[in-house]
């Protein structure tokens, strides 16, 4: 197994009640981001494609976010990104008044990427990380468990369906504890696992509204 499957392995291991895909891209990008701002200013090729292909406003979001948490980075580094890139806008309103339809995101493409290697390594791995994801503490996300699901066929497809089962069922039963404690009878502490079941519930149902799904 390469590298990219045995980073699989470990974050199957690694969290609770998180998706492993989603941990590896969430990751991956984060790392994209730190070298991106290192390379900006030396990169021409890099600024030049960052005018045509711009940012989202998730990924705008996902490195203040970042930047807020990496301060040797500076600001400043986000700034040029912003001046420049309004400089190119400036002058695209110049030229037309007609919209200009750019490509994805910079940092939309390279999460695809990203997503579809590990996606795609799962499914070629399913016979080593099966077992692992079953006995785990993970749990895929809706959207890359029926991306994988739709790669395979029975009966691995049903038994990842019926794991997939087990563990939204036990997440239900996490969430409906926290709810019943919320009654003002209730003397009971709230566990560990019922307070990460409610943090972590909403990233395993929010859709995932990358390429892969709208190319279908």
């Amino acid at each position: 197994m390469d590298l990219v499957g045995i980073s699989l392995k470990d974050a199957i291991l690694e969290f609770q009640f998180t998706c492993p895909i989603c941990s590896l891209v969430k990751k991956a990008v984060d790392s994209s981001i730190d070298t991106f701002f290192y390379e900006l200013v030396n990169d021409v090729g890099l600024r030049s494609e960052l005018r045509s292909k711009r940012l989202c406003q998730a990924h705008v979001q996902r490195i203040e976010s970042y930047l807020s948490r990496h301060m040797e980075l500076s600001f400043m580094s986000l700034a040029i990104v912003y001046a420049d890139l309004l400089d190119h806008l400036a002058k695209l309103t110049e030229k037309s008044s007609k919209s200009v339809q750019d490509g994805i995101c910079l940092f939309c493409e390279k999460e695809r990427t990203f997503e579809m290697v590990y996606l795609q390594c799962f499914i070629e791995n399913i016979r080593d990380v099966f077992d692992l994801y079953s006995s785990s503490e993970s749990v895929l996300c809706f959207d890359h468990y029926i991306f994988l699901s739709s790669k395979l066929k029975d009966p691995l497809r049903n038994e990842l369906k019926h794991v997939q089962l087990l563990k939204y069922q036990r997440l239900m039963n996490l969430l409906t504890s926290y709810i019943n404690k919320h009654d003002y009878k209730n003397r009971e502490n709230f566990t560990e696992e019922e307070i990460l079941a409610r943090k972590t519930a909403g990233n395993l149902i929010a859709k995932k509204c990358h390429f892969w799904r709208r190319s279908g």
